[in-house]
């Protein structure tokens, strides 16, 4: 019997070996990457942005839409407003301009969005909001220079919801990270990178559940076409790429790209390459998120499309998080690129080749 003990104690302490040198493989702890620019970078603040998680740019105005609120005063206990800022790329002594209006006034705290154009050329921005314990999608109309809000909408599935992707006017997709909003079980989810989160679809009247099983379900975006899905697994270290009907929203899995890290944000570029948003080294974040004068490396890679549904990934931004700390999202247009980061107080302006 006392034999058996000691087999049953030699395999415990094995487990929790490799399970320790598979958590720390994940987050990133014996990667070793060079520092990459991706072009002449300046920092830009002002206008009292912060925590800017994901932004979007207007290929036609050329006018970057910003997301955030102080998730570090937050921590605090610290009541927080957040906002939606523009940002003109070619006005040279641009600052953020805050457009969210009197409407959200009493809370606002903004996270993933997505900006919509439709087919009559009417633009629409869509806005996961997380106020006051409450997850909704704020939806905005884009009217010139500003933006009016439109209505709010609620679903009982949104239960941690993180980024979205609008198919409509008033519909989307929009991703779980978690499929447990509090507790031990959602500790568990990213502790053993269980693949139980999901991605729901809102067609402006109804809710369906579309993709189920993913780990960490994070950033969403959707090719010009209309016809392909791309959703971060951030746990499976990965990008997961669909094929998408567009008169249904059903989708169906087609390939699974494989990235250095946790996957965040989601741009797709002119040419149908995607840009990506990555936490590389997962503990250094988590340093950064309970202490801002601790940096967390800032990690943008570009999945290039080989024309056949399949994706390349290679590293175009990597730094130690001195220019930008724990950056979640980079997009581009011709000659520019936008990095926005989770908690830092800034974005970044970079001039690329064109």
């Amino acid at each position: 019997m006392r034999r058996l003990w000691t087999y049953a104690g030699i395999g415990a302490l094995a487990a929790v070996g490799a399970w320790t040198w598979s958590f720390l493989s994940a987050a990133g702890i014996f990667l070793d990457i060079p520092a990459k620019s991706v072009g002449v970078c300046r920092s830009i603040s002002g206008g009292g942005i912060a925590g800017i998680e994901d932004l979007a740019i207007d290929p036609e105005t050329r006018v970057a839409y910003l997301s955030g609120y102080d998730r570090w005063a937050m921590m605090r206990g610290e009541r927080v407003r957040g906002a939606i800022w523009t940002y003109a790329l070619d006005d040279p002594d641009a600052v953020p301009v805050d457009v969210t209006g009197a409407a959200l006034a009493n809370g606002f705290h903004p996270h993933g969005i997505s900006l919509y154009r439709g087919p009559d050329g009417k633009k629409v921005l869509l806005v996961i909001n997380h106020f006051g314990g409450r997850h909704t999608v704020e939806i905005f109309d884009v009217e010139g220079a500003g933006l009016a809000h439109r209505m709010t909408i609620e679903g009982e599935g949104m239960v941690s919801p993180n980024d979205l992707v609008g198919t409509g006017p008033r519909s989307f997709y929009v991703t779980n990270d978690h499929l447990y909003p509090t507790g031990f079980m959602r500790t568990m989810e990213d502790f053993l990178w269980l693949r139980v989160s999901n991605v729901l679809h809102f067609d402006g009247t109804s809710w369906k559940t579309v993709i189920n099983g993913v780990g960490g379900a994070n950033g969403i975006n959707m090719s010009a076409d209309g016809r392909s899905l791309y959703v971060s697994a951030m746990s499976e270290r990965a990008v997961r790429i669909l094929d998408r009907d567009p008169a249904t929203n059903a989708v169906t899995p087609r390939t699974v790209v494989e990235v250095p890290g946790y996957a965040d944000n989601i741009d797709v570029e002119a040419d149908g390459s995607l840009l990506l948003g990555l936490h590389t080294k997962v503990l250094a974040f988590l340093g950064h998120a309970a202490d801002e004068t601790r940096k967390s490396p800032s990690h943008i890679m570009r999945l290039t499309s080989d024309g056949k549904g399949g994706f390349a990934p290679q590293t175009i931004h990597y730094s130690d998080g001195t220019d930008i700390s724990a950056a979640s999202v980079g997009a581009s247009v011709p000659g520019r690129l936008l990095v926005g980061a989770v908690f830092d107080r800034k974005i970044m302006d970079c001039v690329t080749a064109p």
